[in-house]
Formats: structure tokens, C-alpha cells, sequence
């Protein structure tokens, strides 16, 4: 399990250049794949059709709700449904259950 590391300054976005609101590196699940990275940008995101999910969290951050503890259930739905988005975009799945392992 990968553990979060948190920086101080973010690298700029791989679209426009512009200043993302987060971004993440997923490690690799084997020792050929590289890793993913994944970014949450106000100037792409929230107005490319492509990325819905991505949008909806931009949209979340515009509105002042990142501050907003009384709003920390939609953020955690907003999160997984991003998440859930980049991870599609570079042919991964999240599964809701573990598979059987028998």
C-alpha cells in the first residue's frame, strides 16, 4: 500500500502549464509499469467534457467548499469519483469488492 506524501509546491499541469489544485503519482503494480500521474486542474478540468468527474471536483474547490468541514462526505464522494476517472483514463479499474480468491 502506498503512502501519502504530501510537498509543499506542486509541478505544473502536463496540459496547460497552469497551477493544479492537487496532483498525485499512483506507483506502478508491477515492475515494468510506470507510474500514473494525476492531476486536478481549474483551467482544464472544469471545462473538458472528457473529464466530468474532474470538473464536479473543480467546481467543489471554486465554490469555497474545500474549506467547508460540514461538507467533507461530498468531498470524499467528489475524491473517489475523480479517482475513479483517472484511473479509467489510463485503463485501470477500481474494484468495489476484492475479487475471490477462490
Amino acid at each position: 500500500m502506498a503512502i501519502p506524501k504530501f510537498a509543499d509546491r506542486l509541478p505544473q499541469c502536463s496540459r496547460c502549464g497552469g497551477d493544479p489544485i492537487m496532483s498525485g503519482v499512483a506507483p506502478p503494480d508491477d515492475e515494468d509499469g510506470p507510474p500514473i500521474h494525476w492531476e486536478l486542474c481549474p483551467s482544464c478540468d472544469a471545462k473538458d467534457a472528457d473529464h466530468p468527474a474532474a470538473g464536479l471536483f473543480v467546481q467543489f474547490f471554486a465554490d469555497g467548499a474545500g474549506r467547508d468541514a460540514s461538507r467533507t462526505r461530498e468531498a470524499a464522494h467528489l475524491l473517489m469519483e475523480w479517482t475513479k476517472e483517472c484511473m479509467t483514463a489510463h485503463g485501470w479499474r477500481l474494484l468495489e469488492m476484492p475479487p475471490d480468491p477462490f
